[in-house]
């Protein structure tokens, strides 16, 4: 028997994440063909909330992880203002019935806090988008935007690269701590699950500074300092391919839980047709031992790794190499490959070379770059490119933020607009 227990469960009925099957495979004879969108998503809510009372159940109930009195704080990925639906964002939902649970175990106060990525919409903006913010309020969640305000500087003893990090203190102030990922790939860290999600607790300041020294290691740091409760992974719609934001969705109808995250995100990465051992922050907290050295070491509750399984697309991007935006690759990582495909895309989206067909963006990236090269409009991305900018328009990185990036390159331009991500 595994020493770590994670749960599983799928509902097939919520796999397409459309409101309108969810209610109709709610399957009630007397119920009409057709029903009126209110009525579907209440099935639809209804199920979720029924399915993360099994996964908790699984678990021992959410009295073992929140006791009378307690107060709490829910932590959803809300990485960008996109749709559940996309498979980018927590489910409004699934985070309802987590209040729900939390409130009927005693808890004092359920709150809820994530700093967003888009840090130029900001957190409270993006809460709204989400629908997080109607969810919240409803059950007298305070909303925090963990982007700012007091922030507590965490040692790092003997890290990989960090040797302090500043988390925002309501984190540490709640007496429970529950992690709300979202199932789906990533450009840097193949994977954003629990333990990438927890970037989200800590400022501006340091998520740049995460892309700046390298990701995967800050991450794997990170989660040996600050550590959650609880861990719930939404996988009723994930995303797969160009993630964290551009992937496409995959539906699921699957939600896993557990108290260790490291246990968690290797079921999940399992889930996904992913080698946890391969997946590098995955690699370092095993080999760190805050939780499991082998997937052999997790005990599935519920439903089978096997039976919900499906092998996800993995955040391999094409690279433009023609009209006005060109990438030139010299044997840049994945992550380097990734931001500049996504930076070029965000362009694309928001118009930049449609306004003027006379803009042309070139991006140099990777470890090979040749002495000689001359490109007109470069831009040198990523820590390995410094050497070769001299002088140059450089963007910092390993790898660096995609939004980050396609900012830099529309200062450049004189453009104040950003992406809408």
């Amino acid at each position: 028997m595994g020493k770590y227990q994670v749960a599983v469960v799928q509902n097939k009925a919520l796999q397409q994440g459309k409101p309108e099957e969810s209610a109709s495979s709610a399957g009630k004879a007397e119920a009409p063909e057709k029903v009126s969108a209110q009525e579907a998503s209440g099935a639809f809510d209804r199920n979720i909330r029924s399915q993360v009372r099994q996964v908790m159940e699984l678990l021992g109930g959410m009295g073992r992880f929140v006791k009378p009195g307690q107060r709490v704080l829910m932590k959803p990925n809300l990485t960008g203002p996109a749709a559940w639906e996309k498979g980018v964002t927590t489910n409004p939902a699934l985070l309802e019935a987590l209040i729900e649970l939390a409130l009927e175990a005693g808890a004092a106060k359920v709150d809820v806090g994530d700093g967003t990525g888009s840090i130029h919409i900001g957190t409270r903006k993006v809460m709204e988008r989400c629908k997080i913010a109607d969810k919240a309020r409803r059950l007298g969640a305070e909303l925090l935007d963990l982007n700012v305000g007091p922030m507590e500087l965490l040692k790092v003893e003997n890290g990989r690269i960090l040797e302090s990090v500043k988390v925002n203190r309501a984190c540490l102030e709640y007496d429970v701590v529950i992690n709300i990922p979202v199932l789906k790939t990533h450009f840097i860290t193949e994977v954003s699950l629990g333990m990438k999600n927890l970037k989200g607790c800590i400022p501006p300041v340091e998520k740049r500074r995460f892309h700046d020294i390298g990701v995967n290691q800050a991450v794997a740091d990170l989660n040996r300092v600050f550590q959650t409760s609880l861990t719930v992974v939404d996988g009723i719609i994930g995303s797969e391919g160009l993630g964290p934001k551009e992937g496409k969705p995959v539906g699921m109808g699957v939600i896993l839980a557990g108290e260790n995250v490291l246990a968690v995100d290797m079921a999940a990465a399992s889930i996904m047709g992913f080698e946890p051992e391969k997946i590098e922050h995955i690699r370092m907290a095993m080999e760190d031992g805050i939780g499991p050295s082998g997937i052999g070491e997790v005990e599935i509750l519920g439903d089978s790794i096997e039976k919900v399984s499906r092998s996800f697309q993995r955040a391999v991007p094409s690279i433009p190499d023609k009209g006005q935006a060109k990438i030139h690759n010299f044997g840049a990582c994945s992550g380097c490959i990734g931001c500049a495909a996504i930076t070029i895309s965000r362009l694309e989206d928001m118009g930049f070379f449609a306004e003027d067909p006379e803009r042309r963006v070139e991006i140099v990236i990777g470890t090979r770059i040749p002495k000689d090269g001359s490109w007109r409009n470069g831009f040198f991305m990523g820590n390995c490119a410094q050497a070769r900018a001299e002088g140059r328009r450089f963007i910092r990185g390993c790898a660096p933020s995609a939004l980050d990036a396609a900012n830099e390159i529309l200062r450049c331009f004189q453009i104040e607009e950003s992406p809408d991500v």
